[in-house]
């Protein structure tokens, strides 16, 4: 770095964190390529924890490309995908789960995902794995005192108490296994499924959560054959909302198609709005099936059309749905909704990971090592089968726990996680 500054810039002894304005010179004929900033960043104090030197240069793809041809004759190579990251965890500067919330800062497509992001770059997430960490180390301290004197058997209170610790961890893990289904919802956007009887007003409802005329409208029940959907932001969510088949009884092929496409659907659905048509009573035609996968998800009413005269009784659904009479053409009606469905999201996905971690599938397979040592532990402590025994299973589980933040790394995993970073950083 210090070299290429002295040669390229004109800049032998850069003061370090500073910006300096210079011509970047070519290696060959000594002419000016571009006007640039150069900060110097010296070892133990960049990113990296390397000597590093920036380069800002005008933004012109031409003078990007002819400047790092120039570095690349003065000795420099490109990075490989990941390794600015990379060198940054191997000297120490991040850990693990550090390096790759970088990843996951760079592919963020919502609000959410970015604070999560961020507070994981900050260390939020490392903190709570280092936390099980030291309360596992604990337990090792404790019963390696036990071995190193024999005289003083574990007592039954004291054994009742290692029990209650061991528990402890095994619901904190387990909790922690649970909320990876959180993270695979984020990534992928969250899907709303818009379902209901035929000629409701799901496509009405669809194009004005989207704002545009996606879905074709019509008053002849049975238009929608094929599912379609489309994403939108709410609040710091990306959601994804899927119009489909009205569900009834029909004689139709291709509509029958369309409805058990609708009814697959219901499986992969994070809410569901079951929409019906308020002027009119509640179909008897609706399909069973439907109905039955349905129980358990997490559902709102929606009852359309509200301005024509009620028709449908609202004593027909559990008190504890929520329900909304709308009109899917009015604004304020459906950013009712949309507020409400904020909300909801608000309430099931917390964007701090000091209160709720948010794991990865790296971690989550990890996790579930661990977890399966733990129980061992636990069954070893109480079936009395030896302080060493339960030492081995703590000591195994510890070491997956090392692996998610990267005290126990093995070159071929880093190499696959490295791998999956952008070109460079």
């Amino acid at each position: 770095c210090e070299d290429i500054a002295k040669r390229a810039l004109a800049l032998p002894c850069p003061t370090p964190r500073v910006c300096h304005l210079r011509n970047y010179l070519s290696l060959n004929s000594q002419t000016i390529v571009d006007q640039v900033i150069a900060v110097f960043f010296p070892m133990k104090n960049s990113f990296t924890g390397e000597s590093t030197l920036e380069i800002s240069c005008h933004g012109n793809s031409f003078i990007v490309e002819k400047i790092i041809e120039d570095l690349l004759k003065r000795g420099c190579r490109i990075a490989k995908p990941g390794e600015f990251t990379q060198r940054a965890f191997l000297s120490g500067r991040i850990d693990l789960t550090q390096a790759e919330s970088i990843a996951e800062l760079i592919s963020a497509k919502s609000d959410a995902e970015l604070k999560i992001a961020n507070l994981n770059l900050a260390g939020s997430q490392g903190k709570v794995y280092k936390a099980l960490q030291e309360r596992i180390l604990h337990l090792q301290a404790q019963l390696e005192a036990s071995i190193d004197f024999p005289e003083e058997e574990i007592e039954s209170e004291s054994k009742s108490s290692i029990l209650h610790v061991i528990d402890s961890i095994i619901e904190e893990t387990s909790l922690l296994i649970d909320n990876s289904a959180k993270k695979k919802i984020l990534s992928n956007a969250i899907r709303v499924l818009i379902l209901g009887p035929a000629n409701v007003g799901k496509s009405t409802l669809f194009n004005s959560f989207l704002g545009l005329e996606r879905a074709l409208v019509s008053h002849k029940p049975g238009t929608t054959r094929d599912y379609i959907s489309s994403q939108v932001s709410i609040g710091d969510y990306r959601v994804e909302f899927i119009d489909c088949a009205g569900i009834r009884k029909t004689d139709n092929s291709t509509e029958n198609l369309g409805i058990e496409k609708a009814i697959e659907l219901i499986d992969d659905a994070f809410l569901i709005l079951f929409v019906i048509d308020g002027s009119l009573p509640y179909p008897t035609d609706f399909d069973q099936r439907a109905l039955d996968k349905i129980k358990g998800k997490e559902i709102v009413i929606i009852e359309n059309k509200k301005d024509i005269s009620k028709v449908v009784s609202s004593e027909q659904y559990p008190a504890h749905i929520q329900r909304f009479e709308i009109c899917a053409h009015e604004t304020s009606d459906v950013s009712r909704v949309t507020s409400f469905i904020n909300t909801h999201l608000t309430d099931k996905f917390y964007q701090d990971p000091s209160k709720e971690v948010i794991v990865n599938a790296r971690h989550r397979k990890l996790l579930d090592n661990s977890l399966s040592h733990l129980r061992r532990a636990r069954k070893s402590m109480d079936e009395n089968d030896g302080e060493e025994f339960v030492l081995q299973e703590l000591f195994n589980s510890r070491s997956f726990i090392d692996e998610i933040i990267g005290v126990k790394t093995n070159e071929d995993v880093l190499d696959k996680l490295f791998g999956e970073f952008c070109i460079g950083k």
